[in-house]
């Protein structure tokens, strides 16, 4: 990265044979690119949708900016992003932390020792994922419903809770030893959007949207990769498609990737963190900015007037988001309304302005929000992330979990440390 003004955004109208073609502009596709443009290398990145970034992505709902995907810079004591952001002169905000809520059942305020009661069930939790020696018997690649099987309800509710808001996904199909590689530290937020500040390094690219691969040929003399646009010959190619996408062969690769690529591929899996998203008039119904409401048995986590922005982020994830999703975007936020004004009364159906709904499972260059591994699938990450054949390279938040990158899977940082470790691969195989 440079704090130098930067050229527009380049976008391509002819395919040109160059060095490294790299497949998306997530995250993972434009840390790599960059790289390879700063080694010297004929770069092409070929992106499916009509913009850049990926499942970061700043979207609005009556005029207020929200994240409809990545949120929060995690572990910002070595995320990228956080220099990064300083560069670009992006201001960063200290998170205010999880589980400070109120907690509400069928409408009624909880008393404060119920929070207290969770935060020690959550606590438990973290206690059981990081211990390091089992005399129950267990897997020491168990589930996360596995793990928590003969503790207290607190504890069986707080893994409910982590596998759903944190993973996206139930209990019973997220592996432990996935989890207990991840890193933690501080989070902070981007006001301004961490989809946005993603895009700004897109910035004089050579970027072409609205470009899906269909196929991609590969030999020891290089790639061929074909697209709507034609085909393009490289020396190499840097695939930054998600899990979903490649294990729905939407890409076609010939010869077949090998085995213990395929596994990965298939091993690994995609949750459904969604979002809802409703616009009020400027009516904050006694609730300061920012609030978070956790009303229970509804599957959803509400935050209130983020950056004090007169909307309100419901968050909800696992089997609850799927069946929510079958009715559509207009479907979910009537759901959501009834939730919210459940709790704060029925004038907030009259002081509704608009809804949205962000749902990454139905988006065909998605196919879910990001990657997890379920029971016995550890290792896959840093199994996809094995170049093939020295000219294909995959990269992404799914290949986060080996070498430098471990602990940043399901991350936008995670990402970008996965797709300059897959430049740094490249560069290296072309050379010698």
């Amino acid at each position: 990265m440079t704090s130098e003004p930067l050229p527009a955004l380049r976008r391509t109208d002819a395919l040109a044979d160059c060095d490294v073609v790299v497949i998306g502009a997530g995250a993972a596709g434009l840390a790599a690119a960059r790289d390879l443009v700063a080694a010297g290398l004929r770069v092409q990145v070929l992106e499916a949708r009509d913009r850049v970034g990926g499942r970061a992505f700043t979207d609005s709902c009556g005029g207020a900016l929200f994240d409809a995907g990545a949120a929060y810079v995690h572990y910002a004591d070595r995320n990228p992003w956080v220099e990064i952001a300083a560069e670009l002169g992006v201001s960063l905000l200290e998170h205010r932390g999880w589980g400070a809520g109120v907690h509400f059942r069928d409408g009624e305020r909880l008393p404060e020792v119920f929070r207290r009661e969770r935060q020690r069930g959550a606590g438990r939790l973290w206690e059981l994922i990081y211990e390091t020696e089992d005399d129950r018997g267990r897997s020491p690649d168990c589930s996360l419903l596995d793990l928590v099987r003969d503790e207290p309800d607190g504890v069986l509710q707080a893994a409910l809770r982590y596998g759903r808001q944190a993973i996206g996904e139930d209990p019973e199909r997220v592996g432990v030893a996935d989890l207990r590689q991840l890193w933690e530290g501080p989070d902070r937020t981007v006001p301004s959007g961490y989809g946005a500040l993603v895009s700004a390094t897109a910035v004089g690219l050579p970027i072409r949207l609205g470009t899906p691969v269909s196929r991609i040929a590969w030999s020891a003399g290089g790639v061929r990769v074909e697209s709507g646009a034609g085909v393009l010959s490289a020396r190499a190619a840097i695939v930054t498609a998600p899990v979903g996408v490649l294990a729905a062969a939407a890409i076609a690769f010939e010869p077949a990737l090998p085995a213990s690529t395929l596994d990965a591929i298939h091993g690994l899996r995609m949750g459904a963190l969604t979002k809802v998203v409703l616009a009020f008039d400027g009516e904050r119904f006694g609730w300061p900015s920012p609030s978070d409401l956790y009303p229970l048995g509804s599957g959803f986590n509400l935050e209130l007037w983020p950056f004090d922005r007169d909307i309100v982020i419901g968050t909800i994830g696992g089997t609850p988001a799927r069946d929510l999703v079958r009715d559509g975007e207009a479907g979910a936020v009537a759901a959501m309304l009834d939730v919210f004004a459940g709790i704060v009364g029925s004038d907030a159906r009259k002081r509704l302005r608009a809804g949205r709904l962000a749902d990454w499972t139905a988006q065909p260059y998605s196919q879910g929000s990001y990657s997890y591994a379920p029971p016995g699938a550890a290792g896959l990450r840093d199994a996809l992330a094995r170049p093939v054949g020295e000219r294909l390279f995959f990269a992404g938040e799914a290949t986060s979990g080996g070498g430098d990158t471990v602990g940043g899977g399901m991350t936008v940082g995670g990402a970008t440390l996965a797709g300059r470790a897959a430049a740094r691969q490249a560069v290296a195989a072309l050379r010698a």
